[in-house]
């Protein structure tokens, strides 16, 4: 990128991303449009693995490599009345789908491969799709299958953080529950047993949950049991005899999935007789803080960090044994939001600190 300001430059790539609709399961013409503006720039080598594509650009053979990491999708975004796709000078903000979640931070990596100067470390950016969509269906799992992270020394996640370092992440489960009745008529229930009633103590027990604290590298972790869907498939005037609960469960990185899994099921047949399947589930991210350039770069920049209370591939990369963190130029408050935008000021703070990061000279 050949401004000193870089600011313009990225809220127009920002812009120009958001143009590309991207709801998860279609994100085949923003690849496109990543491998073509990478394969443009001179000394950058691409390669595509489906809709995912890896960057990389060595300054330093032999030398350490930084991964930096970000999403292609998005959720479905609000009604065009309540989303504007435009630059805001006034406000200095990027309105558009997916500005803070997280195209302003792939509008950061895109500049990274590009600047002009030489960096001290060699810099791998990877684009991946299916984030949004469940964890087994991530475009990032064939990635790390592959040999394609094996030299990273470092990773960070470009997902919206403030434009503070969030560190590990938690841990999450999904669990359908379903509570079992005898269907009747609405206007003889007697004759029946409601399956809404029969969830009554699970609803009730997980009401009355507090959010557990967990302290892990000392930062605060919350864990938290939560039911997020109720259904029943069946006509108004009748009793049902099926009732299924979506229970969210979110567990901090101190606990492995299994712990947290059977530390969940016992939850539930603790308040009934209940059918119980697990139909989706992520592992935590390590809290990984001493890699010495991080800690180095933290202190350089006087960085916050906070415990990261959401799921991101952090986890994935931890995993395999890679330091990582969140760092990101999105608002966390705007993420999935209707009007969702991300200030240009943090776009051009974290290309910055980057900078700094990769060693830019």
């Amino acid at each position: 990128m050949a401004d000193r300001d870089p600011a313009r430059s990225l809220a127009e790539t920002t812009l120009a991303l958001c143009r590309i609709p991207s709801v998860t399961g279609q994100e085949a013409a923003i690849a496109d449009e990543l491998t073509s503006r990478c394969q443009a720039m001179p000394g950058v080598r691409v390669e595509r693995i489906g809709l995912s594509l890896l960057a990389r650009r060595a300054d330093v053979p032999e030398g350490p490599w930084i991964a930096l990491v970000g999403h292609s999708d998005t959720v479905t975004p609000a009604p065009p009345s309540q989303q504007p796709l435009c630059i805001d000078e006034a406000s200095g903000r990027v309105f558009g789908c997916g500005a803070s979640d997280m195209k302003g931070g792939l509008a950061v990596m895109l500049a990274l491969l590009a600047a002009p100067q030489r960096f001290a470390v060699n810099l791998l950016c990877v684009f991946y799709d299916h984030e949004e969509g469940p964890a087994e269906r991530s475009g990032i799992l064939p990635i790390c299958a592959s040999a394609a992270l094996r030299d990273v020394a470092l990773a960070l996640c470009l997902e919206p953080t403030d434009g503070v370092i969030q560190a590990g992440c938690i841990g999450g489960l999904q669990a359908r529950v379903t509570a079992l009745g005898k269907r009747a008529h609405s206007a003889r229930p007697w004759q029946g047993h409601n399956a809404i009633y029969a969830a009554l103590p699970l609803l009730s027990r997980l009401s009355s949950l507090p959010r557990n604290e967990v302290q892990v590298g000392g930062l605060p972790f919350y864990e938290v049991t939560t039911a997020t869907q109720a259904l029943t498939e069946n006509s108004r005037n009748v009793v049902p005899d099926r009732f299924v609960l979506n229970i969210n469960q979110r567990f901090a990185p101190n606990r492995s999935l299994a712990e947290a899994r059977a530390a969940l099921l016992s939850l539930i047949h603790s308040c009934g007789p209940y059918q119980i399947e697990i139909v989706d589930e992520a592992p935590p991210g390590a809290v990984c803080l001493d890699e010495p350039r991080l800690a180095a770069w933290i202190e350089q920049e006087g960085l916050t960090v906070e415990a990261k209370q959401a799921w991101t591939d952090v986890a994935r990369l931890t995993a395999l044994g890679i330091p990582a963190v969140n760092f990101g130029p999105g608002e966390t408050a705007q993420a999935h939001q209707a009007h969702e935008s991300v200030p240009i000021a943090a776009l051009s703070v974290a290309y910055q600190r980057l900078l700094r990061l990769l060693g830019a000279v």
